[in-house]
Order: structure tokens, then C-alpha cells, then sequence
């Protein structure tokens, strides 16, 4: 915002995602429908690095981030085959977007608008119950478009407390990909602010002809911790 006129910003957070998973996958012809919250998932969550970097100077926003992770379910609808079987989902996620910001039409307001890309790599491997494991991994690049407003929640009786959703979408290599992020943050002090919300990241990929396609949703809580200087 305009407080910040003349001088750098920078936020440096890591935080935990815990995202269940959704949706429905064709990997090498085969399909299969899923639905996992982050619940069921909790005991076969490979816990890996997630990073927000924000770097702003007067009005202009450089943001990224880094998501790497893994999801495991072994209840599954398998198109053909009763018995179901197994899908193992690994996700790299990287982020990189740049925009400008505007001042909102009430005090302490601001709406940024900003224009990146995603960078994702999706390996999946299919097990049938009693069957042999198959894989196919998809590396999409994705322009984005964001708009990440920004507000002060009782700035009369809590100092430092803002609400920061994130809405993004996009289209390249997949069909469709959006995330939308509603969070609020805490500046606890002049270098260390909390961030809680819960984020929504999905995509529609086609991949080589019908052998191989992704219809998926990652939503889950976000918690993290940072450091503001």
C-alpha cells in the first residue's frame, strides 16, 4: 500500500498444507473416480517443502511459491474392476507472478493485480487390486492471472489483522487450472506474521489422446508462520 512508498518489502513464509484430494484420473486407459479429505489422508501424507516468497516495492509485487508433495489413496472406484485398487499422486508446484497495486475504495484497502506462471509436474501411478502398477506423469506450464485483495479486519481493536484471499486462473498446457485462497493474516510483530486459511488448487488436463487425463482438486487447511522485514 501507499505506507510502503519508497522503501522494500519482503516476505519470506514456509507453511504446512493440508490438502485431501479429488477427482477423477485416466492414467494409460485406465479410470478412476477419488475422493480424499485431508482427514483420510493425514497418516499417508509425505510431508514436503511449501515456501511463499513476496518481495514489494512501492506499489509493484513480486511473488513466489513452492509446493512439493504426496498424496496416497487406496479407495478407489476403477472403471471395470470391482475390486478398486490404488493411486499414488506427486505434485511439484512452482509459482512465479508479478503485479501492481491499487488502493481500494475504504482505508487500508488494496487490490493487486498480477500475471505469472505455474509450473507443475503430476506423476501418478495406478495400482488395480491385484494388478501391476502404471504411471504417467504430466509437466504443465500455465499463464496465470491473479487478483489478491487486501483489508484490515477491526482495525479499531486488533492492530496488525488483514484478510488476504487469493483467486487465480489459468490455461495452457492444462484445459483449466485456478486456485482460490481466502486467508488472514497477523502481523505479530515488526518481522514475523501468521498466515491461516484454507486453499483450493485445481486442474483439468488432457493429456495424449484419452489413454491419459486429470480432473483433479487439492483443498485444505494452510498454516504457516513467516518473516516480514
Amino acid at each position: 500500500g501507499a505506507e510502503n512508498a519508497g522503501g522494500w518489502k519482503f516476505e519470506i513464509t514456509p507453511y504446512a498444507w493440508l490438502a485431501g484430494l479429488e477427482g477423477d484420473a485416466t492414467v494409460n486407459g485406465t479410470k478412476t473416480d477419488f475422493e480424499k479429505s485431508a482427514r483420510d489422508l493425514f497418516d499417508a501424507v509425505e510431508v514436503g517443502p511449501s515456501l511463499r516468497l513476496s518481495a514489494a516495492h512501492d506499489r509493484f509485487v513480486v511473488l513466489g511459491l513452492l509446493d512439493t508433495f504426496s498424496r496416497s489413496t487406496d479407495e478407489l472406484a476403477v472403471e471395470g474392476l470391482p475390486a478398486g485398487g490404488a493411486l499414488d499422486t506427486d505434485v511439484d508446484l512452482m509459482e512465479l507472478a508479478a503485479g501492481y497495486t491499487v488502493d481500494g475504495w475504504a482505508e487500508g484497502q488494496t487490490f493487486t493485480l498480477a500475471i505469472g506462471a505455474r509450473k507443475t509436474t503430476i506423476e501418478a501411478g495406478l495400482t488395480p487390486a491385484g494388478g501391476t502398477t502404471t504411471r504417467h506423469k504430466a509437466d504443465l506450464t500455465d499463464p496465470m492471472f491473479y487478483v489478491l485483495p487486501s483489508m484490515l479486519i477491526l482495525p479499531s481493536r486488533i492492530d496488525g489483522l488483514r484478510f488476504n484471499p487469493v483467486m487465480g486462473v489459468g490455461s495452457g498446457d492444462s484445459e483449466l487450472v485456478y486456485e482460490l485462497f481466502p486467508q488472514i493474516q497477523y502481523q505479530l510483530c515488526d518481522y514475523a506474521a501468521a498466515r491461516f486459511g484454507y486453499r483450493t488448487v485445481g486442474y483439468k488436463v488432457e493429456g495424449d489422446g484419452d489413454d491419459n487425463k486429470l480432473n483433479i482438486n487439492l483443498a485444505g487447511l494452510v498454516i504457516g508462520l513467516g518473516l516480514t522485514f
